[in-house]
């Protein structure tokens, strides 16, 4: 299963709520399948299988001579690229690699309040708290 690094964090702090219906049942259902079966997770800083539900996420297409070159990004690519790097940097996991969900979730508990707030404080979701309350102890 491929998860942008960020929604590591997102999907603790995930009640129920988000962009639309189709995301929410998307959402739901990816972490049904995260905790019944501890699935190996590639960890990436692109689009994922939350993203393909998010009405942010754009197909670009573009013209070459040869072919219609079709590019899928986030209309916030560049933030989500920064905190993909940030989560990453502080779980001390690598794009591209594979690791147990279990074992993701271990690495959360060496997150610490100030950790935290450093990642998520530019998030639209910050403010409700969610992911907080479910990542730290506090």
């Amino acid at each position: 299963m491929l998860i942008r690094a960020h929604h590591i964090f997102c999907i603790q702090g995930f009640i129920g709520k988000g962009y639309s219906e189709q995301f929410i049942e998307n959402m739901e259902n990816i972490i049904e399948k995260l905790n019944s079966c501890d699935p190996l997770i590639e960890v990436t800083n692109a689009p994922d299988c939350i993203c393909t539900a998010c009405p942010r996420l754009k197909i670009i297409n573009s013209q070459s001579e040869n072919a219609k070159i079709s590019l899928v990004g986030c209309e916030v690519e560049t933030e989500a690229k920064i905190l993909d790097r940030k989560v990453a940097n502080s779980l001390g996991i690598d794009f591209g690699k594979h690791y147990l969900y279990s074992d993701l979730l271990k690495k959360l508990k060496y997150i610490d309040e100030e950790k935290f707030d450093d990642i998520c404080s530019g998030c639209q979701w910050y403010s409700l708290g969610y992911c907080k309350k479910r990542i730290i102890c506090i």
